[in-house]
This record gives structure tokens, C-alpha cells and sequence, in this order.
């Protein structure tokens, strides 16, 4: 009797997972052709969302920080703003890249220890960071997997902060996370010199709040945004930023001030987004981070259609 009684807990949880499994995989292929449908209709609309900014440039479909991410970015009508990361290498050159160690010739190095003296004029960078893994477990897990996943990850040169500046056109106003957790007043006075004549295009970024503070006080004419991605973050609150980066999960904790710009992130997934745009009392200075801003701009459209 005990063991006919086993069989049968068996069976009755095997079929339960069978169905959940059957039910959740007709859910992403669902998802899958939705998300698809919606940026198919997006891309035949002359539709725009605004307040979008590109993660890193167009990092769903290019390497983060690459030029070939950021020229798509520049050429896509949905973006409004570009995002990159800096950060200085051993020998004073800054670089734009976000991990603070990377595979150089299959050798993991620190960014802080990166010597470009000593490289051959014709070295590659590889390795780069991936999506938020958080969005596939959403409906449209299997969009965001095909690009994320089947973008060209090919080895790209890396690009230094002086060749970037001269490429860049500054149509769209740039937001310049800094990687950095010191204050470093050599490297204040080398980005005032560098982004002076693009004051009204520039947003200087940073998580190390003294670096910000300082570089606010000498220089006052740029924007600065205070990243908010832990409570801990929450204490430095400072009026005389223009604004903060907040992690999408702290976005409830923070009293919005009208007068302040707020740029959540990571915004991927549809599910992400409309509960950013339904549940946390969006507003027009909310701005939207994200790897998908082709895709977060047709959800929008598609969200207006449906009203």
C-alpha cells in the first residue's frame, strides 16, 4: 500500500511539472512572437518614446562601450541619450569600459594595473558583460535570449577615451558613468579640459559621492547624477545634483522631487517596463536606462495603440 501510495505522489507531481513546464514554454514561444510583432510594428511607425537612454550604446546587439554600439545608438530615432563608463588605466589614459578587470590576450588584468605603454599599437580587448539574467524569466525571455546571445561578439579594439571625442558628433547628449572610487582631482581637470566645449552635453555620473561632490564644486557648470544602487546610497541625497541613477528595485524608497531627473535602470523586459510606467508613478522627469531601446520605445507605442 505504501509504495502504490508513492507511485502515485510520483506521478501526480511528475504531471504537475509536466504541465508547468508545457505551460511555461507556450508562454516564452507566446512572448517570443509578441515581442517580435510589437518591434515589427514599431519599426514601420514613425512613433518615438522619449526620455530613452541607450545602456553602454545599443548593447543589446553590440559590445558594451563599443563603437559599433554606440554609432547604432546615435542612428536610432528611439534614443534620446547614450550612456557610456569610463575609467583610467595605470599610465593615466582613460578608457571606455565598465568591468574593472578584463581579458587582455586570454590574461585576466585590472583596469588600475593596465599599462597601454607596453602593448603593441594593434592589441584587442574581449570579454563583455551580459543582460540582466533577472529579465528571462519574463514572457519575452526568448527575444531578449536570441539578442543578447546571437549578437557578434567578435574581439573589438578598445577604445580610448581621446579617439572617442574625436569620432563622436555629440547630436545626443552623453552620460559618462566614472568608474572610480577616489577623489581624483588630476583626473577632474583632465575631463574639464576635454568636455569644456560640450558643457550643455554632458552628464558626469558616479556611485563614489565624494568624487562627485568635489568634482561639482570645481567645476559646477557640467550635470552631475548620483547612482543609487544600494539603501546605503540613499543617505547621500544632495540638492545640488541634478539628478540621480537609480536601480529600478530602489526606485519606491526615493521621495521624487519634480525638480530632480531620475534615469531608472536596467529596463529590458516588457514586464519590467510596464510595471515601471503603471506602478511606480511614472513621471516626465523619469528617464528610461536600457539595452533594448528600439524595444522599450515600441512597448510604449504599442501601450498608447491599445488606449
Amino acid at each position: 500500500m505504501q509504495k502504490k501510495s508513492r507511485k502515485i505522489r510520483n506521478l501526480v507531481i511528475g504531471s504537475l511539472a509536466f504541465i508547468f513546464l508545457a505551460n511555461y514554454s507556450y508562454k516564452l514561444v507566446h512572448g517570443d512572437k509578441k515581442a517580435r510583432q510589437i518591434l515589427n510594428n514599431h519599426l514601420d511607425s514613425i512613433m518615438h518614446t522619449e526620455n530613452v537612454v541607450a545602456h553602454r550604446g545599443f548593447s543589446s546587439l553590440f559590445p558594451d562601450n563599443s563603437k559599433e554600439s554606440i554609432m547604432s545608438a546615435l542612428n536610432s530615432p528611439c534614443v534620446d541619450m547614450i550612456e557610456i563608463d569610463i575609467q583610467r588605466t595605470k599610465n593615466a589614459k582613460t578608457i571606455l569600459e565598465h568591468n574593472s578587470s578584463i581579458f587582455l590576450s586570454d590574461f585576466l588584468i585590472n583596469i588600475k594595473d593596465l599599462d597601454l605603454d607596453d602593448l603593441s599599437e594593434d592589441f584587442e580587448l574581449a570579454g563583455y558583460s551580459l543582460c540582466n539574467f533577472d529579465d528571462f524569466f519574463h514572457e519575452d525571455a526568448i527575444f531578449l535570449y536570441k539578442r543578447y546571445f546571437q549578437k557578434n561578439y567578435v574581439t573589438t579594439s578598445l577604445f580610448l577615451l581621446e579617439d572617442f571625442i574625436a569620432w563622436y558628433d555629440f547630436s545626443k547628449p552623453l552620460i559618462l558613468d566614472l568608474k572610480i572610487d577616489e577623489v581624483d582631482t588630476l583626473w577632474m581637470q583632465e575631463l574639464n579640459l576635454i568636455f569644456l566645449p560640450y558643457q550643455d552635453k554632458i552628464f558626469f555620473q558616479s556611485s563614489c559621492y565624494p568624487f562627485l561632490e568635489k568634482m561639482q564644486e570645481l567645476y559646477p557648470n557640467y550635470k552631475y547624477l548620483y547612482i543609487i544602487d544600494s539603501k546605503a546610497n540613499l543617505q547621500n541625497i544632495n540638492n545640488n545634483f541634478t539628478g540621480y541613477t537609480v536601480k529600478y528595485s530602489l526606485l519606491n524608497y526615493l521621495e521624487i522631487d519634480p525638480e530632480k531627473m531620475y534615469f531608472i535602470y536596467t529596463i529590458n523586459s516588457s514586464k519590467t517596463y510596464l510595471d515601471l510606467i503603471n506602478q511606480k508613478n511614472y513621471q516626465s522627469n523619469f528617464y528610461i536606462i536600457t539595452d533594448n531601446p528600439d524595444y522599450i520605445c515600441a512597448l510604449n507605442d504599442s501601450k498608447k495603440l491599445r488606449k
